[in-house]
């Protein structure tokens, strides 16, 4: 039933006094009167040529035919750079950004660049994901890549890759046989014969939850959570001289295990700190966030609870099931990242709705944070004013601390300090970004590439502009890849000599290597 008043022949509907009137001869209306017969001509003729006008203009805008170029994002964007049009036109027909056009001609070109396994040639069909994997490249100053992986829960493998391919197609190298001197180092009691699959070397490291390089001081940092220890970092170096040396097939055994907490702690991940930072990292766990000082010291970065022992009330669940811990403190972080050129700032999510922000510098540590629309998964520092958070329920957004607003102070129950809680409303968002209630779920920023690289719940991995938060379409061969699960572990990288980072993942025992072919020589300008 439409809303619109029912037309009565000889009267007016007068829409602000929601009321008919009978229309009256000029001669005998007011002067001003709405229904007189002059008025009710003149809007009838008005509103005929405001219609007819209306029509005109469509018509007109359905003969406009835009240049095919428009649909091609590389296309356009460089034909605009060329001819220099810096128009303004309604929303999406503006001129593109330079990180939309590089972000679209990565993607338009990547292809799939070979993989490489990890395990036994039976252990392959149907192995579960790697939980997790870090690919050594060009930020360690060598001339060769380590790629190592959490091959299961008791074991981390770490293989030699090729560098230096025209082609650059990922390929293990056989290195010179050495036998290990330590047990802490396993690998085949033989060599293998001429043809067969590359050997491994293997570490002991139970429940390995993230491998993360601390490039100043050449160290790999390991977390593990095993149950019937809790939470431990694991610190070595690996070996990265030349292979061609012939000194450097063996994984350092003189590795160091630090301990983060009791018994029911999880260390989740690890992010190593910049070269301006006096700490070797920050390590996300189940009880909150610990630094890791050069020198090996840990410090709890939230408000401990003193361990009271098994029947102290601070230590049981309340009745609604938790534990009574400060309200306004991280207690659970799955990722957290230093500030982008400051790493006395660092931003950290988990479990809590939240997005939590501290200066290092203070003396007693403070957080204040900001709401987000679910529990945080992902947390990266993109330049110096944004961070990008990826989430459950399918939220993944970009906040610009310049704009953060503050708000009261609370007293942290329990605490006895002063948190800042601020609000902020996210500057870009993700539509079409898909994880509902996945943790461990793959992801990775390349502010190079202006990508997000994140695998979803239907277990494909879609590409996604920085710039615009829309959905960038790939290659065939990436557009086409799914899984039987979604992947755990993603990761942009750049190995030696190549000029461009490329997308590996983990797909079961396999580490999959997807990027854009070489230029050829009269394209190297």
């Amino acid at each position: 039933m439409s809303d619109s008043p029912r037309e009565i022949p000889g009267f007016y509907w007068d829409p602000e006094k929601k009321r008919y009137f009978k229309i009256e001869k000029s001669q005998t209306a007011p002067s001003t009167a709405q229904w007189s017969t002059s008025s009710v001509k003149r809007r009838e003729r008005e509103s005929h040529v405001a219609e007819q006008a209306a029509k005109r203009q469509q018509l007109t805008k359905n003969h406009v035919k835009r240049s095919v170029l428009a649909r091609d994002a590389v296309a356009s964007g460089l034909l605009a750079r060329e001819t220099e049009m810096s128009r303004i036109a309604e929303a999406g027909r503006g001129k593109r950004e330079n990180g939309d056009v590089l972000a679209a001609a990565w993607a338009r070109e990547v292809a799939a660049k070979g993989k490489i396994s990890f395990g036994m040639s039976w252990e392959l069909s149907g192995h579960p994901h790697m939980s997790c994997f870090y690919v050594v490249g060009e930020e360690s100053g060598s001339k060769s890549a380590i790629a190592y992986s959490a091959l299961d829960a008791q074991f981390m493998v770490g293989t030699y890759i090729e560098v230096g391919n025209k082609d650059e197609n990922l390929a293990m190298v056989q290195p010179p046989w050495r036998e290990p001197a330590e047990a802490a180092v396993l690998s085949r009691s033989r060599r293998p014969a001429a043809g067969s699959p590359v050997a491994y070397n293997i570490v002991h490291c139970s429940n390995t939850s993230s491998i993360k390089y601390h490039a100043p001081s050449n160290r790999m940092l390991l977390t593990s959570s095993d149950p019937n220890v809790g939470g431990t970092l694991v610190l070595f170096r690996p070996p990265l001289d030349d292979i061609s040396s012939g000194r450097s097939w063996s994984l350092d055994i003189d590795h160091m295990a630090i301990p983060l907490g009791r018994k029911w702690c999880f260390a989740h991940q690890s992010t190593p700190a910049p070269a301006a930072s006096d700490l070797l990292c920050v390590v996300g766990t189940s009880d909150g966030i610990m630094s890791i000082h050069s020198d090996e010291t840990p410090r709890w970065l939230n408000p401990r609870l003193p361990n009271l022992g098994p029947d102290a009330r601070a230590e049981r669940p309340t009745a609604r099931g938790r534990f009574n811990r400060p309200r306004k403190t991280p207690f659970e972080i799955f990722s957290q990242d230093f500030q982008v050129d400051n790493h006395n700032v660092l931003f950290a999510g988990g479990r809590q709705p939240r997005l939590w922000i501290s200066d290092l510098r203070t003396p007693a540590v403070e957080w204040s944070s900001v709401k987000h629309g679910s529990s945080i998964a992902h947390v990266r520092s993109i330049n110096p004013h944004q961070v990008i958070v990826a989430g459950l329920r399918d939220c993944m957004s970009v906040y610009d601390t310049r704009f953060f607003r503050s708000g009261g102070n609370d007293d942290a129950a329990g605490g006895g300090q002063s948190r800042r809680n601020a609000s902020s409303c996210p500057v870009l968002e993700f539509p079409e970004y898909r994880n509902q209630a996945r943790f461990d779920i793959g992801w990775d920023v390349c502010t190079q590439l202006n990508l997000v690289a994140a695998a979803q719940d239907d277990a494909t991995v879609r590409l996604f502009s920085l710039s615009s938060g829309g959905l960038v379409r790939a290659g065939a061969d990436l557009e086409g890849f799914g899984a039987k699960n979604p992947v755990k572990a993603l990761m942009f990288q750049t190995l030696p000599g190549e000029r461009l980072p490329n997308l590996y993942m983990a797909d079961g025992a396999y580490l999959k290597k997807f990027g854009c072919a070489p230029a050829g020589d009269g394209d190297m300008e």
